[in-house]
């Protein structure tokens, strides 16, 4: 065989092993957000009280933006106790259905629930967009605690108690914009308070939640979630210590909020 007809060979196998190495390269495989509790483990059993979930994050940067416009591989957590199943709708907030879930979204990798009853407990968490929907694929982990021992039993204040009668306070509060129409809300102190709440934020879900004080860690009422557009109607009965307290919506905790004047 002649060089020449050899270099010719040696050179279409060189181009025909190039063009496999090109058609077997495969493109770069975006990083996916994950997230898992650390703490507590698995199967923990803990002692009555408070309970401290921390949690770890990759591929993902906790900020806190909640109500801002989604920034993909950043935003806040969700943080569940006993609530199943895990919102997962990527069209909606990840909010639990019950009011009265007991969660929390925030802007950190560890958070407290306090005065958890002793029993069989699930924990959870979910990485979310500053829209509060499930980042997607779903970021989730959980697991399975027991709390041992018997409730502390908090001793209740003595106050003094104001009727009102009986009487019956109609209140109009519109959530438009993503704010509120009233900064102040007043009404006689063990009234029952039946709230016309107009939510006119096509797409948008918000609530009003009345709190003892703006650390919104003891809960009054808190009404069922609502997007809108759609009016709803809250019943509760106001306390009977007059005071200030604290209004919010739960979903936009930082900026919608109000004082609830008991007089």
């Amino acid at each position: 065989m002649s060089k020449l007809k050899l270099f010719l060979i040696l050179l279409v196998m060189a181009g025909i092993c190039a063009l496999m190495a090109g058609c077997t390269s495969q493109p770069a495989v975006p990083a996916v957000p994950k997230v898992i509790i650390t703490s507590p483990v698995d199967g923990a059993t803990l002692p009555s009280g408070n309970v401290a979930v921390t949690i770890q994050v990759q591929n993902f940067s906790i900020v806190d933006k909640q109500g801002q416009a989604n920034v993909v591989g950043q935003g806040h957590v969700h943080y569940y106790l006993d609530v199943s199943p895990i919102p997962s709708d990527p069209t909606k907030p990840a909010i639990p259905a019950d009011a009265n879930a007991t969660w929390a979204h925030i802007g950190a990798t560890s958070y407290t629930f306090t005065n958890v009853s002793p029993g069989m407990h699930t924990v959870a968490v979910q990485l979310a967009n500053n829209d509060h929907t499930p980042v997607i694929p779903l970021a989730t982990s959980s697991v399975m605690i027991t709390v041992a021992g018997l409730p502390v039993s908090t001793p209740t204040p003595t106050t003094t108690t104001i009727s009102s009668g009986g009487q019956t306070v109609p209140v109009s509060l519109i959530a438009k914009n993503k704010a509120f129409d009233k900064s102040t809300i007043t009404v006689p102190a063990g009234a029952t308070v039946v709230m016309t709440f107009d939510n006119q934020d096509s797409g948008t879900t918000h609530n009003f939640a009345l709190y003892t004080d703006s650390t919104a860690k003891t809960k009054i009422f808190a009404g069922d979630f609502v997007t809108g557009p759609k009016t709803v109607t809250y019943t509760f009965t106001a306390p009977s210590q007059p005071g200030t307290y604290f209004f919010r919506c739960d979903v936009h905790p930082t900026f919608m909020t109000g004082s609830f004047v008991v007089t």
